[in-house]
């Protein structure tokens, strides 16, 4: 599924089209490379994928990418969008396997949720 217009979660909003990203309403800088990587993670929700995973499906083009520009860009994300990033709701870390994107923080308590567009 290819993410048009604007997929909700949380407090967070994210205009595709417009390249926004909002927190409780506040307009949050984000690069076109932090787009690509929520894209790709909004569009496989609840799924681990290991840092060569997420290498070779946000940046394919990139000859010289290593794990660590993956866990930057997961601290980025992370920083800008998790109330208490260092405890993160939506990016978690899953030890020797990579990273998951879990549109709510409320799934991980046993809910069930979705992500929204608008």
């Amino acid at each position: 599924m290819e993410w048009k217009g604007v997929a909700i979660f949380g407090q967070i909003a994210i205009d595709f089209d417009r390249m926004e990203l909002r927190r409780s309403g506040h307009l949050i800088p984000a690069t076109s490379l932090e787009f690509r990587l929520l894209k790709f993670f909004i569009d496989n929700p609840g799924y681990v994928f290991s840092r060569n995973e997420l290498i070779r499906a946000v940046w394919p083009e990139r000859e010289r990418m290593n794990e660590r520009t993956v866990d930057n860009y997961i601290s980025h994300l992370r920083r800008k969008l998790e109330e208490h990033p260092a405890h993160p709701l939506y990016f978690q870390t899953i030890h020797e396997a990579g990273y998951k994107f879990l549109p709510f923080g409320e799934i991980q308590k046993g809910r069930t949720a979705s992500l929204r567009r608008d």
